[in-house]
C-alpha cells in the first residue's frame, strides 16, 4: 500500500511540474529535463513513472478536469433552480476569480492545441468537453421542464455555450487584453439567455 501511495504522489508531483513548465514554455518547449528540474527529480525518475511526455500531459488534463468538476459540482449544487444553476455554470468558468489557476488554464488551452496532433490527448480532451456539454444539457433540459426556458434543442444550446466558454479561455491565454475586464461572464449570460429562451434575464443572486 505504501508503495502505491508513494507512486501516486510522485506522479502528481511530475504532473504539477509539467503544468508549471508549460505555463511559461508551452508544451513543445517543456522538455523532460525541464519537468525534472521543476519537480526536483532526475529525468530517469520521470521516465520511471511515465512512458513519455504525452502520458504526463494526458494525466495533467485529467487532474485539471477533476479539480474543475469539483468546483462546478459545488457551485451548481448550491444554486437551486435551473436558471440559477446555469448562471453558476457560467460563473465557475468565466466569473471574476474563475481563472485563479492561470497555469492550469494555460495547460488546458495548450492541451486542446496538442489534441489536434496527438490522439491520446484528443481522447482525454474530448471526454472532458463531452462531460461539460452533458452537464449544461441537463441544466437546460431541467429549465425547460420547469418552464423557465423555451429552448427545444438543449444539446445544441449546451454545445454552443461550452464552445463560447472555450473560446474565451483561448483568448484569455493568448490575447487577454482583447477581453474588457469583467465582461466575459455578463456577455455570456446575455448570449445564454437567448440560446435557452430564458423567460427572465439570467442574473446573479444579490448578496
Amino acid at each position: 500500500m505504501a508503495r502505491r501511495s508513494n507512486t501516486a504522489a510522485r506522479r502528481a508531483q511530475i504532473v504539477d511540474a509539467l503544468v508549471e513548465v508549460m505555463a511559461t514554455q508551452g508544451y513543445a518547449g517543456a522538455s523532460i529535463a525541464d519537468v525534472g528540474r521543476a519537480a526536483g527529480l532526475a529525468p530517469g525518475l520521470i521516465h520511471y513513472h511515465f512512458a513519455d511526455k504525452v502520458e504526463i500531459l494526458v494525466e495533467a488534463v485529467r487532474a485539471i478536469a477533476a479539480a474543475h468538476t469539483q468546483a462546478l459540482d459545488a457551485a451548481v449544487a448550491g444554486a437551486g433552480a435551473p436558471a440559477a444553476q446555469l448562471v453558476a455554470f457560467i460563473d465557475v468558468h468565466l466569473g471574476l476569480g474563475a481563472h485563479a489557476a492561470p497555469a492550469a488554464l494555460a495547460c488546458w488551452v495548450t492541451a486542446m492545441a496538442e489534441a489536434l496532433r496527438e490522439p491520446r490527448v484528443r481522447a482525454e480532451v474530448e471526454r472532458t468537453l463531452a462531460a461539460l456539454v452533458a452537464r449544461a444539457t441537463a441544466i437546460i433540459a431541467a429549465g425547460r421542464r420547469a418552464k423557465v426556458f423555451t429552448c427545444t434543442d438543449a444539446d445544441a444550446a449546451a454545445a454552443a455555450l461550452v464552445a463560447t466558454i472555450q473560446g474565451y479561455f483561448t483568448v484569455a491565454v493568448t490575447a487577454r487584453g482583447l477581453i474588457p475586464a469583467g465582461s466575459a461572464a455578463p456577455s455570456t449570460l446575455r448570449m445564454a439567455a437567448g440560446l435557452v429562451g430564458a423567460k427572465a434575464p439570467l442574473a446573479r443572486r444579490r448578496r
